[in-house]
């Protein structure tokens, strides 16, 4: 018996990529630069907080004394200028107080202490010495912090923001003078985070016992510095 051997012949099919090659655009050239901007503003509003505090046997004997030094004390800023609304709680508390006892090696409990804190704002300046005197003739136990700032804030902010964008622009200009270029367009501008507002001649801890003087307390507060941040990006031409 004869074989008939069929031969398959493999079709090699040839699948030929044609890659075409797209011209890749070129990066417009930029310059980013940031930039600070300040001025510095005269204060006329006085910020200072007013601490009364009260000790005794019961809570309710502490809150009741602080609560008299407080009325006596609100009465005071009224007759130097200041105005309920400007004349605030800032913070409230009742504690115990315990003292330790070296021969019995234990704490030993004091009673209770009610403090009020108020946030007082003198809208002229020129009067936040006669407050502070009158808030101690009146009781207060401190005057823990007091600050200054500015009613012109927003306008000064505002040329500080100028200014800013015009130190940016000097140097983004040297920088592509530098490079053999040019600014073009502005093509990006923000400003940074929380403007730096720094208080000079702050006073803290001006005394756990503010004391009333013979001689009437002076305030004289420093420039402020108001301080803010700008980016900005140009592109970039040939000269």
């Amino acid at each position: 018996m004869s074989r008939i051997r069929k031969s398959v012949t493999p079709f090699v099919f040839s699948v030929v990529l044609l890659v075409f090659a797209l011209p890749l655009h070129a990066v417009e050239p930029s310059v980013s630069v940031s930039a600070r901007g300040t001025v510095s503003v005269k204060p006329d509003i006085a910020g200072l907080q007013i601490r009364l505090v009260s000790t005794a046997r019961t809570a309710e004997q502490a809150t009741a004394l602080t609560a008299k030094k407080y009325r006596s004390v609100q009465q005071a800023l009224r007759n130097s200028g200041v105005s309920a609304g400007d004349a605030v709680t800032h913070s409230y508390t009742v504690r115990q107080e315990w003292e330790w006892n070296n021969t019995s090696r234990k704490r030993v409990f004091k009673g209770y202490a009610a403090t009020h804190v108020l946030k007082v704002t003198v809208r002229k300046l020129d009067n936040t010495g006669r407050v502070i005197d009158a808030a101690v003739q009146a009781g207060a136990d401190g005057i823990p912090v007091i600050g200054f700032s500015s009613s012109g804030y927003k306008e000064k902010r505002r040329d500080a923001l100028a200014d800013a964008v015009r130190n940016a622009r000097k140097d983004a200009e040297a920088m592509a003078s530098a490079a053999g270029m040019s600014l073009g367009v502005l093509q990006e501008m923000h400003s940074g985070a929380a403007p730096v507002y720094p208080v000079r001649d702050m006073m803290r801890s001006m005394g756990e016992k503010a004391v009333a003087a013979s001689v009437p307390t002076e305030i004289s507060p420093g420039e402020q510095d108001i301080s803010v941040t700008v980016n900005c990006t140009w592109s970039l031409a040939g000269k």
